[in-house]
């Protein structure tokens, strides 16, 4: 009889450890869900942002690129009043 309610004691050990191991894995898994959750988030918002960035600088790089052809058309103008001469006069000398 001592011998089944030892065998009975330690089959009682072996479930009790193997079911907190497995609780103790289960919190690390859930854990580590939520980081990984919380990382994607990040990640997302991240992206969105490099987005509307990449966005923005296009959009400014076309506005100087237009302030700049502005400008070299007014050089350009202003040139041709300092000199006197059109471009048709130039080209048929």
């Amino acid at each position: 009889m001592a011998t089944t309610t030892q065998g009975a004691f330690d089959r009682l050990v072996d479930v009790s450890a193997e079911t907190i191991q497995w609780a103790r894995d289960l919190v690390v898994a859930v854990r580590n869900s939520f980081g990984e959750r919380r990382r994607a988030r990040i990640e997302a918002e991240l992206d969105r942002k490099q987005e509307e960035l990449r966005r923005t600088v296009l959009q400014l790089a076309d506005a100087l690129g237009m302030e700049a052809h502005e400008a070299r058309k007014a050089l350009i103008r202003e040139s041709f009043l300092a000199s006197g001469s059109t471009p048709n006069e130039s080209s048929d000398s």
